[in-house]
């Protein structure tokens, strides 16, 4: 069976942008705000507390040392440096209320698979794209809004 790996943003890049206010690589300017959507925070995979929470909004190149060639969007941390989540738990679990949509990217950056998981079904929709080995990893994006949540790595146990 295969396991998977959730891959949240790296601390050094959430404490930079915190730092700097700037988005990495492109230097824009980041932007913090009160949350007015669930999110997630890239950094902890976690959902926003809406209207309680503070969060810092920047442009991201989420396949920075995947592929090639950047595709940069919009992405959120919390404003103030919360704690990574670990990649080896699977499926962020307090992210499974929402549904999403899966991209499964092959080794030369091309989309090779795409789904929808609804809640509580994603990392069984990831499992089945996985089959595929010509899918190298997913990128999760929120079905509503069409943003990049993270990428989810294959981890084959006794790997």
């Amino acid at each position: 069976m295969t396991a998977i790996r959730a891959i949240a943003m790296p601390t050094e890049t959430a404490a930079k942008v915190l730092s700097t206010m700037k988005s990495p690589g492109y230097g824009h300017p980041a932007h913090t705000e009160m949350a007015t959507g669930h999110g997630p925070c890239r950094h902890c995979l976690q959902p926003f507390r809406v209207g309680e929470e503070r969060r810092t909004l920047f442009t991201y190149n989420p396949f920075y040392g995947l592929a090639p060639i950047p595709l940069p969007g919009p992405v959120f941390v919390h404003a103030v440096l919360c704690d990574r989540f670990h990649e080896d738990n699977g499926y962020p679990p307090a992210l499974l209320p929402y549904p999403v949509a899966l991209d499964g990217y092959d080794d030369e950056q091309r989309v090779v698979a795409q789904r929808t998981a609804a809640a509580g079904t994603q990392e069984e929709t990831i499992r089945e794209m996985f089959t595929d080995d010509a899918v190298q990893y997913v990128m999760v994006r929120d079905r509503e809004a069409g943003c990049f949540d993270f990428p989810v790595q294959r981890n084959r146990e006794g790997d």
